[in-house]
């Protein structure tokens, strides 16, 4: 009889836990999940990705808007993602200050701490949120400053999910149909069609360059960019492509300047071919070059019409 008692009363304390437990599980059920990219390290990276995703829970009602859900997905990449081989790419001093949606795209501002970072792991740190937040419906470019400013001293980069690309690295992703300019025969500018294939970590602007760089692949055309010329950084924002182009590249021009403007052409009618550039702009040593040797830049400055 004791043991009958006994085994009523257990079954009802079971009932009771799975009762009070039903609302805990419902709730969590009802938390909108997220997409968060984190640091893949050693085998753990499929394939040899340096990025790994995985679903996070956000702690938020499912009707929560945009901004805290954005925040909530930030707060979760600074956390230990608790898998193996996964850590998260921000440091532990990297306060988040704010979320701002200007259209589609987020500005991610940090108080202090990512100023810390630079390199590699600010580009990666880079790469996880734009890929984690553009996972959000709404936003397709992430910005990130640290007090409001760009971070490191560099400028502020808007980054969208598509400059990104993942993959075990020698998988191509995409191809993408662009006309690169070089010398024909006659003395003048000619296209040559060329695809092509962008592979983890790359971005369309930076492939581009290389192609370029690289030379035709036409016997009949000839490059005009000189040997040992160099991008010290090259990014495409809201439309504006900015072409870094350090000193020791600008002092490689010929002295003629007929052919420093075929060449300044062919540079920009190489990158006017990707149909969302609608914009050119120099850099050097963190200034907007006003001249190309002596060619000035303006020429080259808007997409030309027709």
């Amino acid at each position: 009889m004791k043991r009958q008692i006994a085994c009523i009363l257990a079954l009802a304390l079971l009932i009771l836990a799975l009762a009070a437990s039903a609302p805990a599980r419902r709730q969590e059920e009802d938390e909108p999940t997220a997409l968060a990219y984190y640091l893949a390290e050693g085998d753990s990276a499929r394939g040899g990705d340096a990025l790994a995703a995985c679903r996070v829970r956000l702690d938020l009602p499912e009707d929560a808007p945009l901004e805290k859900r954005a925040a909530a997905l930030v707060e979760r990449l600074k956390e230990d993602p608790g898998l193996e081989g996964l850590r998260s790419p921000l440091p532990a001093s990297a306060e988040l200050a704010g979320v701002t949606v200007q259209g589609r795209q987020l500005q991610v501002d940090f108080t202090g701490g990512l100023d810390q970072l630079g390199g590699v792991d600010l580009m990666l740190a880079d790469y996880c949120l734009t890929l984690s937040l553009t996972e959000l419906e709404g936003i397709n470019s992430v910005s990130v400053t640290v007090g409001g400013r760009p971070v490191s001293q560099q400028p502020v980069r808007v980054l969208y999910g598509w400059d990104v690309l993942l993959s075990d690295g020698s998988s191509v992703l995409q191809t993408v149909e662009v006309t690169l300019y070089f010398l024909d025969g006659a003395g003048n500018l000619a296209g040559e069609r060329r695809v092509l294939e962008l592979y983890e970590g790359q971005t369309l602007a930076e492939t581009l360059a290389e192609a370029m760089l690289a030379g035709p692949a036409d016997r009949e055309l000839t490059a005009l960019i000189p040997k040992g010329f160099q991008f010290s950084s090259l990014r495409i924002e809201n439309g504006v492509c900015y072409l870094g182009i350090p000193g020791s590249s600008l002092a490689l021009l010929p002295e003629e300047e007929a052919r420093q403007r075929q060449i300044l052409w062919s540079i920009a009618d190489s990158f006017y071919s990707i149909p969302w550039v609608s914009s050119l702009r120099l850099m050097s040593e963190g200034e907007e070059l006003t001249r190309f040797g002596s060619v000035p830049t303006e020429e080259i400055a808007m997409r030309p019409q027709g």
